[in-house]
């Protein structure tokens, strides 16, 4: 029967709202490109701003409850859409090469879990894989090139890299977890551990692709840089890891830095207004 053929449920996709789309629909550098990062950042700056409201809101549980939801529904969308229409084409169906061994993938779980349990752990991994290894997609999101806004692939990528970035901060802001240099051994870790599974599948599948160590999946123009041969991948990655962990942890001391000495100098001031009134 024809409804139970896996290749006709890819072809009846292949054309519609959950297809595969078509070369080219997803523009780089466009309004539907910018927008979701338009409304994650307005999302963040507006968290911060009513900080103390959402403290006190006596639906802030339910919110939160509310926000790993969608992140369970993004996530599980992305292999709900896989199971009926195919891997990418019409022509390879091998699902194998879409396990979920990921980094995005992960951290959209994790921040699921984060959000729901108030994991101190879970918040130690990704404010380190979120704010690095998880703002490139959002300029250079490749394996959406083929899905704009008519496809729901758009929908599922976006909500999956944006909503755990979105929930590091909201723990930061709301419940005051702090970003901690000495935690970093967690997301190497993790990466480590990952990686490992991804060396594996990869030498095991055909088009295996995990963690992008082998084919063009960042995109034809990264991967000409990029021998396809994953154990010379890797310690380049492993090197851009590094470096980028490395800026993170500059960054944060460096606004703790700044946080500090201004609030030294309040002091002093609040120190000289008191005397002043003696």
């Amino acid at each position: 029967m024809a409804i139970l053929d896996s290749e006709y449920w890819a072809e009846f996709y292949k054309g519609g709202f959950f297809g595969f789309g078509e070369e080219g629909n997803f523009k780089y550098f466009s309004f539907w490109h910018f927008l979701p990062i338009i409304l994650l950042i307005a999302a963040i700056i507006l968290t911060y701003i009513f900080r103390e409201k959402i403290k006190e809101w006596k639906y802030e549980k339910t919110f939160r409850l509310v926000l790993g939801i969608l992140m369970m529904l993004v996530e599980m969308g992305y292999y709900w859409r896989l199971i009926y229409a195919g891997p990418g084409n019409t022509e390879q169906h091998n699902l194998l090469s879409k396990l979920p061994f990921q980094v995005c993938e992960w951290t959209c779980i994790f921040a699921m879990i984060m959000v729901f349990t108030e994991n101190k752990h879970l918040f130690d991994i990704d404010v380190f894989v979120c704010l690095t290894l998880g703002i490139f997609p959002l300029f250079i999101p490749a394996v959406i090139k083929t899905t704009g806004p008519t496809y729901f692939r758009y929908y599922q990528f976006w909500g999956e890299h944006t909503l755990p970035i979105y929930s590091v901060f909201y723990m930061m802001f709301i419940k005051g977890y702090k970003f901690n240099w000495k935690t970093v051994y967690k997301p190497i870790i993790f990466l480590s551990v990952l990686t490992v599974f991804a060396l594996i599948l990869n030498s095991q599948i055909p088009d295996g692709t995990y963690l992008y160590l082998r084919g063009d999946a960042l995109g034809p123009e990264i991967s000409k840089l990029l021998t396809d041969n994953q154990f010379i991948r890797l310690p380049i990655y492993a090197a851009i890891v590094a470096i980028i962990f490395g800026i993170e942890i500059l960054v944060f001391y460096l606004i703790r830095k700044y946080r500090g000495k201004n609030k030294t100098i309040e002091n002093e001031e609040t120190k000289e207004i008191e005397k002043e009134a003696q």
